[in-house]
């Protein structure tokens, strides 16, 4: 995983504007759900600055609460035995 985080934080300007958040990563991360994530304050503060109505977000900080939703692994789901399989 440091090595996506280190790929974004040599990409990423230090603080840039929010809602250029879907662009900046590929559509990684978007920027609708951190604003959700933010208004539930499952975000930490320190991740974000106020420029008049625009929320810029702070880029290490940002990242180093991003890192803590990554996991590695597959999206497939391992098989689930149904009711009507012998056991």
């Amino acid at each position: 995983m440091d090595d996506v985080i280190e790929e974004l934080r040599k990409f990423l300007p230090p603080v840039f504007a929010g809602t250029a958040l879907n662009d900046l990563t590929g559509n990684a991360i978007h920027w609708p759900t951190v604003q959700n994530n933010r208004a539930q304050r499952n975000i930490p503060d320190e991740c974000f600055v106020k420029s008049g109505r625009r929320v810029l977000i702070i880029r290490d900080p940002f990242l180093r609460w991003w890192s803590t939703t990554l996991r590695r692994g597959t999206t497939a789901r391992p098989h689930r035995r149904s009711n009507t399989e012998a056991v």
